[in-house]
């Protein structure tokens, strides 16, 4: 069996030798390339702002697509972009998430802002990257790297020695999480008529999945008290199986517990587009598939340095002996994106833009862990873990409006604004630490400057999430209940590069 696991927290040296499945080169760079995912930047953990054009008019952009983020946004919307194209959009999330909880364990003072549910770094990059090419035959070649799914969130802010009652109370239902979902998404794109085009794009997604949480709780029916009364019987041996549960959950030490894995799954992408000159409309649709990823990884658990009461009786081998660190196998489903949206720029050449997206994320019911060092042992009563651990969320559909509008202010620059309605799929039952969730509303801004062969454009988004209380009595001894309180600033900016007139004298 292994070693005594030892302090656990992100400087540690134990916790920087834990073993995670090597990404393959290619993937490495692109995924420095991308930075990271966001947080809470879209629903649950969609991330909306893949492009600053579109971020600038509220994500309304379906029906408009006609820069590099249309492999995102609608990808049929790269028919209608002549010649070759490069572009990279990057943005930059600044997350301000409060917790003021309901209860807290006897004793413990809540501070007087409530806790911080902050990351670290205290901001977050991500980015995207595309490149397009008109063919012939009316055909569009276009190739995309960016992240429509990922989540950042970090409530850890104790060290293992530190009292139970300063740490955040809500810490055994997670203290960090980290989702990052990268789409290689190659894409065609056919012109049916001069004002139609349709597309399609198989996309590769490569998945890195890392969660954190502490274990052992001893109020939780199915942490530290169902392992008492699976270890009674060789602590205890004699007294009251209830009895010597109870006392067991009290003498364990808290330990935390790190799950960190890898997916790599097949998705589908594809778009139709409508324009119609006369009336200067346009109407979009777009879908994305929904993904299962099947994740393979490791589980690491660690129950400090501090000696501990039960220690005595049991030995320093008991603990790591119930808790093996070990390889492990799961499934993280990723929600079907389905949208609609309309354009038009008849009024004084102010484009007026408006979208609705549905995102399926009732398939986001749970997440099934498997270790397979517990199935092999089914015998052994000193397992602290069952063969399958499920996380269960039951998340709803989610339903995105937005609106925005442009102007051209004269022939190198354009202003605009817009605005984002986003319905969370995060149930009561569900919002804490992980998902800090609730509706929002945003409100953005942006303006692009030409520049020759090159468009330069920002954007800024500023979120407003309605506050939330929760009081889920399943959720007691969690200590998730109570206020969330959260807001976050997003900054974008974006290169657009011409290299039609390139290419062409590269050709001669």
């Amino acid at each position: 069996m292994n070693n005594r696991p030892g302090k656990f927290n992100a400087e540690s040296p134990q916790f920087m030798r834990f073993p995670v499945r090597i990404i393959p080169g290619c993937l490495l760079t692109m995924a420095m390339f991308t930075g990271l995912a966001g947080l809470c930047s879209g629903s649950a953990f969609s991330v909306a702002e893949l492009g600053a054009r579109a971020a600038g008019m509220g994500n309304a952009f379906i029906a408009t697509a006609d820069d590099g983020s249309a492999l995102f946004y609608n990808p049929a919307g790269i028919a209608f972009q002549p010649g070759t194209h490069l572009e990279m959009d990057t943005a930059t999330v600044v997350g301000l998430f409060r917790f003021t909880p309901s209860s807290v364990p006897t004793g413990q003072v809540i501070p007087p802002n409530g806790y911080s549910f902050a990351i670290k770094p205290h901001f977050i990059p991500l980015a995207s990257m595309s490149f397009t090419k008109q063919l012939p035959k009316k055909f569009t070649f276009g190739f995309g790297l960016f992240t429509p799914f990922g989540l950042s969130a970090n409530s850890t802010n104790f060290n293992d020695s530190d009292p139970n009652l300063t740490k955040v109370p809500s810490r055994f239902a997670g203290t960090r999480v980290r989702l990052e979902s990268y789409w290689f998404q190659p894409t065609l794109a056919y012109k049916v008529s001069d004002n139609l085009s349709v597309a399609i794009a198989p996309t590769y997604v490569h998945t890195h999945l890392e969660l954190e949480e502490s274990i052992l709780n001893p109020l939780d029916p199915q942490g530290a008290l169902k392992f008492g009364i699976t270890a009674a019987p060789t602590v205890f041996p004699g007294v009251p199986v209830n009895a010597a549960a109870a006392i067991i959950a009290r003498l364990l030490p808290e330990g935390r517990s790190r799950i960190a894995g890898t997916a790599n799954s097949p998705a589908l992408s594809a778009g139709l587009l409508w324009k119609n000159a006369i009336g200067k409309t346009s109407i979009g649709l777009m879908f994305r598939s929904p993904v299962v990823n099947h994740l393979s990884g490791k589980a690491s658990f660690a129950f400090g340095n501090q000696p501990y009461t039960l220690e005595q009786y049991v030995g320093p081998s008991f603990l790591p002996n119930a808790f093996p660190n070990q390889a492990i196998t799961g499934s993280f489903p990723t929600p079907a994106t389905y949208g609609i949206g309309f354009s038009n720029s008849q009024f004084k050449h102010i484009t007026f833009a408006a979208d609705v997206r549905m995102q399926d994320y009732k398939k986001f019911k749970s997440v099934p862990l498997n270790f397979p060092i517990n199935k092999t042992l089914p015998g052994d009563e000193n397992l602290g873990l069952d063969p399958t651990k499920i996380l269960n969320f039951n998340f709803r559909e989610s339903w995105t409006v937005s609106v925005g509008a442009e102007k051209p202010i004269n022939e190198t620059t354009t202003v605009r604004l817009g605005y984002m309605f986003d319905y969370s799929p995060v149930p009561d039952q569900s919002v804490g630490p992980l998902f800090p969730d609730a509706n929002r509303n945003s409100l953005t801004l942006g303006a692009t400057q030409k520049r020759g062969n090159l468009d330069l454009t920002f954007f800024y988004e500023a979120m407003f999430f309605e506050n939330r209380v929760t009081n889920v009595a399943a959720n007691n001894y969690q200590y998730t209940n109570g206020d969330y309180s959260n807001f976050v600033h997003v900054f974008g900016f974006a290169m657009r590069f011409d290299a039609t007139e390139f290419s062409i004298r590269k050709k001669h």
